[in-house]
């Protein structure tokens, strides 16, 4: 995040946001031209594209001053239901009769660039290592690697042009809400696709750390490590300090 800031001129900050994450947010209308500049030149390509478009539109208005009118205040309020998550409950209350503007949507096959998904997979990926109980396993479990990308279902074309651009992967939805997930489980795609990728696009984030722990674990599997007890034991310990966890401690 401090990387970021720098980036975009120092401008914003970093804030805590709950128990064990942090925020970068730009607040000031007139810092705020310097991201929409820099989302200009460089387009998103999933759908909060329409999120951006949106946004986009309010900071105009409020940099022409139009909010402070009755009538442009219930144009942000029918802007703002269209965007994210929509409007509160208690906005809903105070402005009732609003209705929201239709949502742009992107259409476009996106193109997928190595390093865009390196950034994306620091944001919105995992390097899974799994241990299932076994019955044809002599220590009685199985160990899986599995790499996911999770997204809103709005965005399953994308997942499918990254499953394209790595030659891998299938896409599993989630029954219990409205995301769906690219998952990578087969060994040979995780240390002949996977890896490499991951080995040439670095990570930036925290996440770069569950990678070398994710690639720690590829390694006990390939010498065949993760069949006796003593690797199995070291494979339980990488696992308890990834993802959650090692933000946690």
């Amino acid at each position: 995040m401090e990387k970021i800031k720098i980036y975009f001129n120092g401008v914003g900050g970093i804030y805590e946001d709950g128990k064990s994450l942090y925020k970068y947010s730009v607040r000031s209308i007139k810092d705020l031209e310097i991201i929409i500049n820099h989302f200009d030149s460089y387009p998103l390509i999933t759908q909060k594209w329409a999120d951006y478009q949106l946004f986009k539109l309010l900071v105009n208005m409020l940099l022409n001053k139009e909010h402070l009118t009755q009538e442009g205040l219930d144009k942000v309020m029918s802007i703002k239901a269209s965007l994210n998550k929509g409007l509160s409950p208690k906005e809903k209350v105070a402005f009732p009769n609003i209705v929201p503007v239709e949502r742009p949507l992107l259409v476009e096959s996106p193109e997928i660039n190595p390093y865009w998904l390196a950034g994306f997979t620091d944001g919105e990926g995992s390097f899974l290592i799994n241990l299932y109980n076994s019955s044809v396993n002599k220590l009685g479990e199985r160990t899986q690697l599995r790499f996911t990308i999770t997204q809103h279902r709005r965005d399953i074309e994308l997942l499918k042009s990254v499953i394209t651009f790595l030659d891998c992967g299938i896409i599993a939805p989630n029954p219990l809400d409205s995301t769906v997930k690219l998952v990578v489980s087969k060994f040979s795609d995780i240390t002949e696709k996977i890896l490499p990728f991951f080995d040439q696009y670095l990570l930036n984030g925290v996440k770069s750390k569950d990678f070398e722990d994710f690639s720690k674990v590829a390694e006990l599997i390939k010498s065949k490590s993760h069949l006796t007890q003593e690797g199995l034991e070291q494979i339980r310990k990488i696992k308890l300090g990834m993802n959650s966890k090692r933000v946690l401690q």
